[in-house]
């Protein structure tokens, strides 16, 4: 079970507050849930389990697996608030928070001016966002390098809801990058989502210089892995080292000089 709570000035939560808060809440656990299991979809149902709607504001979920190898319900919950207490404490990023995940983390925390309190809890922890989260937050995006570079992975999660983004898994960190695209490429994209792609134009990296996002300019699909070619397709590739006759014939000619 994971949730959050939203306790409001003067007893009185904002509609747009709540919303915001609760849709960047539920962003984090699937942005970090596809990290963990890397299942792009996610691998865990979220199912509403309480609703309270007087200040304070609570909402909790509970995980169902949808998959039968394993169940990271327990793992996402812990990670999502090990990555809260994280940022509360230094400007680092943690481990399984993408850069969408980031941006979900500093969208809540910075609806605490309109509260009087924020905080995320499972059943046993708790933990609060802050402004310090998100001063935090703020300089892990802010900092690092931008140039321009190319990544290549496995092109997934196309959304549409936060402006036109998709996400590469990337072939080197095995993180996801977050995407910036143009509208007019959607359909390009579309086409090759779950392909292998080149994605190419501005590049930013974190502090430790891994990549987190990218100004999407162009993208390439990358040519499938070819499977070997049957005896029947390198028949042609050899040579006749026989000269058109069987092996017995072409080795009695040799004996007979």
């Amino acid at each position: 079970m994971i949730g959050i709570q939203l306790a409001g000035k003067n007893g009185r939560i904002s509609a747009n507050v709540f919303i915001r808060s609760l849709n960047n809440f539920l962003d984090l656990i699937r942005d970090v849930d596809s990290i963990l299991s890397h299942q792009s979809k996610g691998s865990v149902r979220w199912e509403l389990a309480t609703l309270q709607k007087n200040s304070p504001a609570l909402v909790e979920f509970v995980g169902t697996s949808r998959i039968k190898t394993m169940d990271y319900s327990q793992a996402i919950q812990d990670s999502v608030i090990d990555g809260i207490e994280q940022l509360t404490e230094r400007p680092e990023q943690p481990q399984f928070y993408s850069y969408s995940a980031l941006r979900s983390v500093r969208t809540m925390a910075g609806q605490v001016k309109y509260l009087k309190s924020l905080n995320v809890f499972s059943e046993s922890r708790r933990t609060y966002l802050t402004s310090r989260v998100f001063s935090n937050v703020e300089y892990i995006i802010g900092t690092g390098t931008k140039s321009l570079g190319s990544v290549r992975g496995s092109l997934d999660a196309i959304t549409v809801h936060a402006g036109h983004e998709f996400r590469i898994w990337s072939v080197k960190t095995k993180r996801p990058i977050t995407c910036r695209f143009d509208k007019a490429m959607l359909p390009e994209v579309i086409t090759h989502l779950k392909q292998q792609v080149e994605v190419i134009g501005e590049l930013q990296r974190n502090q430790k210089g891994e990549p987190v996002l990218m100004k999407v300019q162009e993208f390439l699909p990358l040519e499938p892995v070819k499977a070997s070619p049957s005896i029947e397709e390198m028949s042609g590739l050899i040579p006749d080292l026989y000269q058109g006759k069987s092996l017995k014939s072409y080795l009695e000619e040799l004996r007979n000089g």
